[in-house]
């Protein structure tokens, strides 16, 4: 039976990753270890808040147990910089979705973490046909619209880079749309997806990146 869920810690100044390979079944403790006396499969040599817990491998996601008393575990997904969950202390098998992933303390951003490549996604082979009565969803924005042009260029470097990548200005979308747009009618089409996704006005361009990110409106595919 092939590995479905691979653990790595961060690299080392000796040389490569420790990694660790789970078949489906199988578990994995790990934590923040200076002593080297710690029974862990995986320890965190590092010089930081302390943290513990156990990884489980199953076919379609992984399993977090948080093993500590104290410290919340979180798990951020590597994919998608809004995506995130949190596994509170002495929490048993929280299923967790994402591919990639990397595990640390919650509120230390800069501590000891892992990184967890988790099993490939599964997809039904055959949808139900839907229900005649119901009418098919539309998408919230249009692509083909000059809006959705704009929306997708303030969003792309929180896409490629991660949730507190700067974004860009009005002046800086106008020149990377070309002349058709100006700098008044990036303004207007900013001001107009506020309204269009029901945010309250002057809430921010963080608020509406945000909100068509975390509501997949918007991607580097589009």
């Amino acid at each position: 039976m092939r590995a479905v869920v691979t653990v790595q810690t961060p690299g080392q100044k000796a040389g490569k990753p420790d990694q660790i390979d789970l078949r489906e079944g199988e578990s994995a403790t790990f934590g923040s270890c200076t002593c080297g006396q710690c029974d862990l499969d995986l320890a965190l040599d590092q010089q930081a808040t302390w943290f513990t817990g156990e990884i489980t491998a199953t076919a379609g996601h992984w399993l977090l147990t948080n093993l500590g008393p104290i410290q919340t575990l979180l798990v951020e997904n590597l994919e998608n910089c809004y995506e995130y969950l949190t596994v509170d202390p002495g929490r048993r098998l929280a299923p967790v979705p994402f591919e990639l992933c990397r595990v640390s303390a919650a509120g230390r951003a800069s501590g000891p973490h892992l990184t967890v490549f988790g099993p490939e996604p599964k997809y039904a082979p055959v949808r139900p046909a839907p229900c005649a009565a119901v009418r098919e969803a539309q998408p919230a924005l249009n692509p083909q619209a000059a809006y959705f042009a704009v929306l997708r260029t303030l969003c792309e470097p929180r896409l490629r880079g991660s949730a507190s990548s700067p974004l860009p200005t009005s002046e800086q979308i106008a020149r990377r749309l070309g002349s058709y747009m100006t700098v008044r009618a990036v303004n207007a089409h900013i001001e107009y997806l506020t309204d269009k996704l029901r945010l309250t006005r002057g809430c921010g361009r963080e608020v509406l990146v945000e909100t068509a990110i975390r509501h997949r409106m918007v991607s580097l595919e589009c």
